[in-house]
This record gives C-alpha cells, structure tokens and sequence, in this order.
C-alpha cells in the first residue's frame, strides 16, 4: 500500500504543475473507448466550468497493471479525485473484461474476415509483359529527362539469384514484369519528386521486402461497430477486381511516395481481376485498396500516355540561368487520374432513382419518416447491390433482395418482417428498425448471418438467439440484454456485446457489463493528503 500512495502522490504532483489557475476539483478516470484504452479528466473551476487535462498514459497503466497484479485481477479501471487543499482518493475496481465505450469485448482475439477473403481467387492470366515492360521504363525515363532536363538515378541490376532470395523471403513470386524491371534496375534511392509520376519512389528490392513484412507485422482490424466499411466498390476497376479487405498478404509494395501509402502488386486478385495487377494501399486507405491498372507494364503505358498528351506539370523547375539542385530536381506532377473512368456504384439521396444502374454496388437512402416506405422493387436491376442503408423510413418489396449478394441491411420492416428474406446466403449484417413486435425465427435460416442489431425493434421471443451459432456482434437496448441474460439466450460464439441505449456513464457501463460476468474482489482505495495550493 505505501508504494501505491507513493505512485498517487507523484502522479498528483506531475498533474499539478500544469493545472489551470485557481482549480478547485481534479477528477480523473480510465476508460476504454471503441479505439482502446484512455483517460478521461478535467480540472473544475472557480466559475464551474471545466478545464480538460492530459495525463501521461504510461504513469496509469503502469498503477493500474500493478494494483492489478497485487489483487490478482484480469485488469484494473481507476477513479481519481484530487482537492487543492491536500485530500485525494484512488478508487481502483476489478475490470473482468475489456469495454471499449458501449462495447463490450467478450472474444478480443475475435477479428471477422472480410467478405474479399473468402470469395473465389481469379484464374485469369497476368497481363503483364516483361519485354514491353522494360521498353516502356527505357522510353519514359528519356521522356522525364528530356522534359525535367535531369536524369535521375537507379540502381544497379540485380541477379536472378538476388531476386529469388527476396521472393523466398516475401513468400511470392513477382510478376514477370516487375521481375524483369528489377533485372534491369533495383529501383531507386532519390526521394525529392520520386522516380515516377505523382512522387512514387521505385522501392529497391530490399525495401520492398521490408514493407510487405511491415505490413504484415501490422495488419488493419475493422471497426465492428461499421460492417459496410470495408470496401464495397473497388473502383474504378471492372467489379470484384481486388478483393475487399483492409490487408493482404498477397499484396507486395513496390512504389511509395514516403507517405505510408503505397503502389503494390496484387498476386490475390479478386474473380474478374489479374494476378500483377496494380493496387493503392497504406496507412488513408481505411476502406480498403483502389485498383489502378492491370499490370505494371500496363501502369508504365498509361504514364506516358499522359506525357504524350500533356496531361502534367513540371514542379520545382529552375529559374533560366540557375542550375537544377541535385538534391531537389525537377519533377512531373499528374493533372490526370491513370486509373479507368469510373461507373455509377453508389447512390445517395431521398430514394431511389427511376432507372437504377446495373453496376450499383451501394444505396443510402436518407429520406424522412413522413416519405412513407420505400419501395425496393427497382433494385432488382442491380445484380451486384452489397450494401443498403435506408435511414428513418420502412421499406416494402424486401424480396427484391433475395436473389442480390447483399451483405449489409438495415431498414425499418414493414409488417411482412424478415420472412421475404429467408434463406439468403450472403447478408452478413442487419441493422433493423420495427413497430410491430418481430419474429426473429427466419434468422436461422441465414448461414453468413455475424452480426445484427435489434435495438429499434420490438422482438417477439429473443431466445431464437441462442440458436445462432455464427452470430459474434450483437446490439440491444438495456432491457433487452437483461431479458436474454435472464433466459439465458446468449448466442454460444459472441465476441462483442454493445449496449445501445442509455447516457453511457461509466457507472452504467459497469453495471451492464456486470450482467454477463460480475467483477471479482473488493474496490482497492488508496487515500491521504498532498497539498499543492489552488
């Protein structure tokens, strides 16, 4: 106990040297957010209002991991309260699992695959070709020397040998065009304004091997709060061209402009997509990758295309007479998208368009209640819909959806309720609104069915539930999680619970998440005197 009072009292006096003039209250709590472990605090004011505080993450989780350990608790959540004039109190609870906001995380190892990993590979040829590729490379470096006036540097080739040591390190093997590339030149070294259009910088060999490790060292986990995230359209590619997940291993980078973004090679396209072809992929590519060209053959052409027709700038050029700096040459920069014309794959609005296109991949609907349902009926034109969201109205024709690949719903059902779409094989997600009581009953009938939320609806019998083998998130009210708990209706394989109404006060939290498994042991309170002055 005295090295824990040790530990408050310094921790106190660390806060204190940055308190606001004249305060009058420190409160101070962890929390654990949908984005992970954090503090909430505030500094009271003689005039009541607040002042927010910033404490040092590592001075509290290093006292909540050590009361913890000394109570033999899974985890520890902290209070803190902290008067000028010297009284403070530590209050310290046990903390059985992690809670993240109205999150409550049952499975945290639980991460749901993306739709893209588990649809069929392609079996397509590649469509790269290693003699024009290394032409195109020859006549576009002549172009950008010709136009900068700078020639800008590559590295040596490699050996066949040197090559098939990094593909036994990434795991694969490259396209045949960018395997004859690096035969001619290991990329380059030279950041100022990149090799390539856009400030690329054409990795070396060996960084390519050290960002595809990287990226695999640190993989994107979805939100499970938002399952239509993930990439629907992979535009502005053919569809299903690039699989629809955040992260790949068959994804190899070759091309950055220093950014954490990246031009990679995809060796596990999609169906309709070809093996070599180029992706953009990194650290703002929260949704999922964009296709940009077929192959890398295919990328070098369209480069010089946009040469051809002027479609670029010339950065940092030289004054006349000044010489160019070899450390900041000259530059292209693109006034043009390489990637193909866009289709019509989203649709935002009150309703639905008269004629829908056939390549719409997503609908959100954002009428008002007074609209009056929403007739799905001409969806039916549009045999790749994944994702529909129709917000603050009903919808009739839910059939229409049937035969669709459907993924993501959520929608306020009429009186037909869930029946039309019995059996679907696809829809994974449901987010549903009702007035009538519902009949969950055709959800066993639902084999991708992962996670659902019921909280605007009135549910005839939860315990249908349980029998839901695959379902791992799930949202309901307070009163609906007392009535599943208390018939024991938890569906066997749920990962994330999330409470979806209430103010969402730790208080609150803390009750709710006891219901599933009371925490263990006493409060731990650590109290004494540090006197700082107001």
């Amino acid at each position: 106990m005295e090295r824990l009072e040790r530990d408050v009292r310094a921790i106190l006096a660390r806060l204190a040297r940055s308190a606001p003039e004249g305060w009058t209250e420190l409160r101070l709590e962890t929390v654990d957010s949908r984005y992970g472990p954090g503090t909430h605090g505030r500094w009271t004011l003689p005039d009541g209002n607040w002042h927010g505080l910033r404490p040092d993450p590592e001075d509290l989780d290093a006292l909540a991991a050590a009361i913890a350990a000394e109570r033999g608790w899974p985890r520890a959540r902290l209070h803190l309260e902290h008067d000028p004039a010297g009284p403070y109190t530590l209050t310290a609870t046990p903390e059985p699992r992690a809670t993240r906001g109205r999150l409550l995380v049952l499975d945290p190892d639980y991460v749901h695959p993306a739709p893209g990993l588990t649809r069929p590979g392609s079996v397509l040829p590649p469509a790269g070709d290693p003699e024009r590729a290394v032409a195109l490379l020859a006549e576009y470096r002549r172009r950008t020397t010709e136009l900068t006036g700078h020639r800008r540097p590559l590295g040596p080739p490699l050996t066949p040998g040197q090559i098939e040591e990094a593909e036994r390190r990434l795991g694969h093997r490259l396209p045949d065009d960018l395997r004859a590339l690096y035969l001619a030149a290991n990329g380059s070294d030279v950041m100022a304004n990149g090799l390539w259009l856009g400030h690329l910088r054409w990795l070396p060999l060996d960084e390519v091997v050290r960002a595809h490790a990287h990226w695999a060292q640190y993989p994107h986990r979805p939100d499970p709060d938002r399952p239509d995230l993930v990439r629907v359209m992979d535009e502005p590619g053919p569809l299903d061209t690039v699989r629809r997940c955040l992260n790949h291993p068959g994804w190899i980078p070759f091309a950055t402009a220093d950014d954490g973004n990246y031009h990679a090679v995809d060796l596990a396209p999609a169906e309709h997509g070809r093996p070599g072809q180029v992706i953009e992929s990194g650290r703002d590519f929260h949704d999922g990758p964009l296709y940009v060209a077929d192959s890398v053959t295919s990328l070098l052409a369209a480069w010089l295309d946009l040469i051809d027709r002027g479609a670029y700038e010339i950065e940092d050029a030289p004054e006349d007479g000044e010489e160019i700096d070899p450390e900041y040459p000259p530059g292209l920069e693109v006034t043009e998208s390489v990637r193909p014309p866009g289709v019509e794959r989203s649709v935002l609005g009150p309703g639905l368009p008269a004629a829908v296109a056939p390549t719409l991949q997503r609908v959100l609907a954002v009428g008002e209640a007074d609209e009056g349902p929403l007739d799905l009926a001409p969806l039916a034109a549009a045999p790749g819909l994944r994702v529909l969201r129709v917000r603050s109205r009903t919808v009739t024709g839910l059939g229409a959806l049937r035969p669709l690949p459907v993924e993501f719903l959520r929608a306020g059902l009429d009186g037909e309720g869930l029946a039309p779409l019995a059996g679907h094989p696809r829809l994974g997600a449901l987010d549903l609104a009702c007035d009538t009581p519902l009949d969950l009953a055709p959800l066993r009938t639902l084999p991708a069915l992962w996670w659902l939320d019921l909280s605007r609806c009135a549910v005839e019998d939860l315990r249908v539930l349980r029998e839901l083998a695959g379902l791992r998130y799930l949202a309901l009210t307070d009163a609906q999680w007392a009535e599943l708990l208390q018939r024991g209706a938890l569906p066997p394989a749920l990962a994330v619970a999330r409470l979806a109404d209430g103010s969402g006060t730790a208080a609150e939290l803390r009750a709710w998440a006891d219901r599933f498994a009371p925490a263990e042991g006493e409060p731990c309170h650590v109290s004494g005197t540090l006197a700082v002055g107001g």
